[in-house]
C-alpha cells in the first residue's frame, strides 16, 4: 500500500514540474510550458547616434528552449538619415551631410520567469553592417562608407498578452567597433536605444 502511495505521489508531482502553466495578462488563458519554443516579430526603436536621435525598425526571431534561452537572428534598418555637419566632397569643412545605418546578425537572450505574466529578459545581439555618409544637397551622393561590427546587450521588460503574444520594452546600448570613417569615430556612432519588440509564437 505504501508503495503504491510514493508511486502515485511521483507521477503527480513529475505531472506537475512537466506541465506548470505560463500565466498571461488574460485570465483563464495560461500556456503549457514546452521544452522546444519560437518566436518572431518586428521591433521599433529610437536611437542615438552622433548625439542625435533616429528611428530604426526591423525584425528579430528566434529559438526558445527550455523557456530560459533563445537564440536566432536580428535585423534593423535606420530609417530616417541623420543629420551632421562634416567633410564634402568638395572640401568644405561643415557642410550639411546625412548619416544612413543598417545591421544584421546574431543574438543569444536569457528569459527571468518566462511563466510570470510579466517578466525579464535580457539580449545581447552581434551584428555585423555598414554605414554610410550622403550629401542631401547633391543627389545623395555618397561621402564615404564604412563597414561595422556592433555588439549590443541589453534588457527587456516583457509582458505575457496571450499564448502567442508577448510584446515588451527594450533597453540596449550599441557599441561600434571597424569604422573607417572619416567624418564619424566609433564612439560617435555608438549608443542607447529604446524602444518596443513584438513576439509572435509559441512559447
Amino acid at each position: 500500500m505504501k508503495t503504491k502511495i510514493l508511486i502515485i505521489a511521483l507521477m503527480a508531482f513529475s505531472i506537475f514540474s512537466f506541465s506548470q502553466e505560463i500565466k498571461t495578462l488574460s485570465s483563464n488563458d495560461g500556456l503549457k510550458t514546452k521544452t522546444f519554443g519560437g518566436y518572431g516579430g518586428p521591433l521599433i526603436q529610437v536611437a542615438n547616434i552622433n548625439n542625435d536621435w533616429g528611428i530604426i525598425i526591423g525584425g528579430k526571431g528566434g529559438v526558445v528552449i527550455n523557456r530560459r534561452f533563445a537564440f536566432g537572428g536580428i535585423g534593423k534598418v535606420l530609417v530616417n538619415g541623420i543629420d551632421l555637419l562634416g567633410d564634402d566632397l568638395n572640401g568644405n569643412n561643415n557642410a550639411a551631410l546625412r548619416l544612413n545605418y543598417a545591421a544584421g546578425g546574431i543574438f543569444v537572450e536569457y528569459i527571468v520567469k518566462l511563466e510570470s505574466p510579466i517578466h525579464f529578459s535580457i539580449p545581447v545581439n552581434f551584428m555585423a553592417g555598414g554605414i554610410s555618409i550622403e550629401d542631401p544637397t547633391s543627389d545623395d551622393a555618397e561621402i564615404e562608407s564604412s563597414g561595422i561590427f556592433a555588439i549590443e546587450p541589453g534588457i527587456n521588460l516583457e509582458f505575457n498578452v496571450s499564448k502567442s503574444f508577448i510584446p515588451g520594452i527594450n533597453l540596449s546600448y550599441r557599441q561600434v567597433f571597424g569604422s573607417s570613417l572619416v567624418n564619424l569615430g566609433n564612439q560617435d556612432i555608438a549608443g542607447v536605444n529604446i524602444g518596443l519588440i513584438f513576439k509572435f509564437g509559441n512559447f
